[in-house]
């Protein structure tokens, strides 16, 4: 259930935006999915508390999200509790774009704008009416999908998420190559805690990073 409009700032339903014709690569088959994901999963609870700890460390001092985090913690433990009622999951992305520091070093802040611009338009088209999406940062974004029933509905949002990042354009040239790393958590199989989903998304979003990034991860 979506909250009502201007009550959560920087939150925002995503509608479909049609403004052009868009040729998605072929899907992966179900196997390379599964293969995909097989090796997704292969993240000891060793590794998780290594990678909370380096996020812990990388985020002191630099406290300005701090506001969108907790709104986003708000929605996400309601979103628990309807959980709980009806027993339909959801699943929390944390996406970052690949070398956008790299961006705005070469090509400058106008550029690293457009480019944040253009990577939430491209997220906010990839998903549906009822996902909720909230931009941390600059390049750093927060996806609620909801009526997650199997991890393969979560990877499937992750694939497309990727193909539309990727596809060309006009911001400059040569044309940016435009990807990221993506997190995982779902609800209710890694916690009943907002806070403990978004550690995991965010976790599992920096073990994507530290594998080259364009791809996704989750924590088992």
């Amino acid at each position: 259930m979506q909250s009502k409009p201007n009550t959560i700032n920087h939150i925002y339903g995503v509608w479909p935006i049609l403004r052009h014709k868009i040729l998605l690569t072929p899907r992966r088959s179900y196997a390379e999915l599964q293969q995909a994901l097989q090796q997704a999963e292969k993240v000891t609870e060793h590794t998780l508390g290594e990678l909370l700890a380096l996020r812990q460390s990388l985020q002191l001092g630099n406290p300005s999200d701090t506001t969108d985090q907790l709104q986003m913690q708000q929605r996400i433990q309601f979103m628990i509790k309807q959980v709980q009622r009806q027993g339909s999951g959801f699943a929390t992305l944390s996406v970052q774009l690949d070398n956008y520091q790299e961006i705005y070093v070469n090509y400058g802040a106008t550029t690293a704008k457009q480019v944040s611009e253009l990577a939430m338009t491209r997220l906010a088209e990839a998903v549906r009416e009822c996902d909720v999406i909230s931009q941390q940062a600059d390049d750093k974004f927060l996806l609620l999908i909801t009526d997650v029933s199997r991890i393969y509905d979560a990877v499937l949002v992750a694939e497309k998420l990727m193909q539309k990042l990727a596809l060309p354009n006009g911001l400059c040239q040569p044309p940016l190559e435009l990807s990221a790393s993506i997190g995982i958590s779902r609800c209710p199989e890694d916690g009943i805690d907002a806070e403990l989903l978004m550690e995991r998304a965010a976790a599992a979003m920096l073990h994507a990073q530290s594998r080259g990034g364009n791809q996704f991860s989750l924590l088992r």
